[in-house]
């Protein structure tokens, strides 16, 4: 769900560009636009909005409907700032920077609810205390990983930057790399960079588990569910002029995650067309440890909010510096 080099100091950086149309639409009108955009990163998100376009399930309120994927907060900020796209899947905080930065852009579900793993080359570790002293790799510095991280550790009473030799790296490519190296043996993955980074080190014959379930550890600490609103989909401003087109993507949304999980093979290999570099059975994997399921924002309001007020605490620029209002919910 995180491409590589997503950073949210990055991403903040670049929020300057004006909004342009982005919808190609026969004319202002018409309820059936010539295009609809949909734009994903390498991850789990992939998949549905592969098997929507695929299945032709937007046929009825678009005469085309393509897939493009981000890879870089370049990407990212030209897509939402430009309109370069009607539909993004997007990390959960990363929405609430947008639209506090005047983005008019709604959320309209959470589909990713875990995706956080501690992997080692250690399999005896079996909580975070049992890695005290040691060194951990961390992709994206200041980002939804690197700042849920900190707040398990502090939940089990674990200085993150004293108890643990944090070292932070540019992408979870990074992280595999040390790892297959040999110049580290822990590390934060994301899927499904997890599972990548699982096989290629059986490849070479090195032996690597997910030892700390990070959603876990945060049901526990926060006396929650394990899991929390890691990402879903938004609707950029174009789009929303036209409910029906909103309304048609949400129910084919629903129906096509569902697809995903009910057939994780078919899922993989349809994701692995679309994102390039990722063997399709990496995706089929990944499912395994990926909380996959569609929730509307409104009923998954609650449950961002706490989270949003976590990292708000911790770093206000996390969320664009203040929970987002009720407008950011789509209705």
């Amino acid at each position: 769900m995180y491409p590589c080099k997503l950073r949210l100091m990055v991403v903040i950086v670049l929020l300057t560009l004006p909004l342009v149309a982005g919808t190609v639409f026969a004319s202002e009108q018409s309820a059936k636009p010539d295009k609809i955009i949909l734009a994903s990163p390498f991850s789990p998100l992939a998949m549905p909005m592969a098997y929507m376009v695929r299945k032709g399930m937007l046929k009825d309120v678009a005469k085309e409907v393509d897939l493009i994927i981000w890879n870089n907060p370049d990407q990212l900020r030209a897509i939402i700032t430009q309109g370069q796209a009607d539909f993004v899947s997007i990390p959960s905080n990363v929405a609430a920077i947008f639209y506090n930065r005047g983005v008019k852009l709604k959320l309209l579900n959470v589909s990713v609810w875990g995706v956080f793993y501690v992997v080692s080359k250690d399999l005896s570790i079996k909580s975070l205390n049992d890695m005290k002293g040691r060194k951990i790799l961390i992709p994206f510095r200041g980002d939804q990983p690197d700042l849920l991280f900190q707040l398990v550790c502090k939940g089990r009473r674990i200085a993150p930057f004293e108890d643990f030799d944090i070292q932070y790296v540019s992408s979870p490519l990074d992280i595999t790399m040390n790892l297959l190296g040999g110049s580290a043996e822990n590390g934060l993955m994301i899927e499904p960079a997890a599972e990548v980074a699982i096989k290629k080190a059986q490849e070479k014959g090195i032996t690597l588990k997910r030892v700390i379930d990070i959603q876990k550890e945060w049901g526990e600490i926060m006396g929650t569910q394990p899991k929390f609103p890691n990402a879903g989909v938004v609707a950029l401003p174009e789009v929303l002029k036209h409910p029906e087109v909103v309304e048609a993507f949400r129910k084919s949304y629903d129906t096509a995650v569902k697809w995903c999980t009910e057939h994780p093979e078919e899922a993989g290999k349809l994701a692995a067309e679309y994102v390039k570099g990722v063997p399709s059975t990496a995706f089929t994997e990944s499912l395994k440890h990926t909380i996959f399921e569609s929730t509307s924002a409104q009923d998954s309001k609650e449950a961002l909010i706490f989270m949003f007020s976590k990292l708000v605490e911790m770093n206000p620029s996390s969320i664009g510096g203040r929970l987002p209002d009720d407008s950011f919910y789509y209705k």
